[in-house]
Formats: C-alpha cells, structure tokens, sequence
C-alpha cells in the first residue's frame, strides 16, 4: 500500500519541524510500503495540519475514491488523472505541536494518528474489507520503534 504523509504547516511550525517531519514521513512510508489493509485501499494520503496564525479548512472524515476521473486544468490542457483506490484523510495538530520540541513532536504526531484512526469512522465504501484494527497496531509498532536521527 502506498502511504503518503504530507505537511501542512504554518511559516513558524514548518521551520520548526519540516525536516524532522520529513525524515518520519520517509521512513513511515517505508514502513507500510509492503503492508495491505483492504483490497479496495492502495493508497492513503494523510495531511498533518498544524496553522497557528489563521484557522485552516480541513476535511472532518475521511474522503475516499474508489474510481474516479478528474481534470488536471479543465481551462487548458485534457490532462486527467485517476483516482483509483485512494483515500484522503487531514489531520489537525494541537497548537502545542508548533512550539514543542522535535522530540515531543513525534510523540504529537504518534498520539493525534493513532486517536485519529481510533474516533474518527472510515468511509462506508471501505469500512467493512479495511483490518481497521490492524493498521493501528502497525501505527502504534510504527512508533515504538521509530527513532529520530
């Protein structure tokens, strides 16, 4: 399965924690690269929101496309891209996150992950072949045995 763990941080924050944030995100995707979860899931983008300075939008569930056409530019080129299999997922940081050391700043990201997947419910289309379970557990592995360079 491909995992994809991007940024969305503030100035301040992504000075901060970018590339640490970077390094985690490498390794993490490493990490799940061999593993599956649901025949109908190949790939999970997650976005880490953390923005002090102004609220950002974000997506309260999970969206998930199981096979879907869209437009790159519909104004100037018919470049399309396929959506196949794929979920997207945002992820809001508490506000400590932006002033905590690098340290504490995986422990953040371990705990708002892990609380993320446990609350938050997963899409109807996927919910029942997903090992819901199972991809915490890895998470949570993930984590444990993650040290920072």
């Amino acid at each position: 399965m491909k995992f994809i763990l991007k940024d969305v941080f503030d100035i301040d924050t992504g000075n901060r924690h970018r590339c640490n944030f970077e390094k985690m995100s490498n390794v993490l995707c490493s990490f799940f690269k061999e593993r599956t979860y649901s025949p109908m899931v190949n790939e999970i983008v997650i976005d880490m929101i953390c923005s002090i300075g102004f609220r950002m939008p974000y997506r309260k569930r999970p969206i998930y496309h199981e096979d879907k056409l869209i437009k790159v530019d519909p104004r100037h080129s018919d470049l399309t891209y396929r959506l196949y299999h794929l979920m997207f997922i945002d992820v809001p940081l508490p506000d400590a996150f932006s002033t905590c050391n690098p340290s504490d700043a995986i422990r953040i990201i371990e705990e708002t992950l892990v609380r993320y997947f446990i609350d938050v419910p997963l899409p109807v289309k996927i919910r029942k072949s997903f090992d819901k379970e199972r991809f915490i557990a890895d998470l949570q592995e993930f984590f444990d045995s993650y040290k920072p360079k």
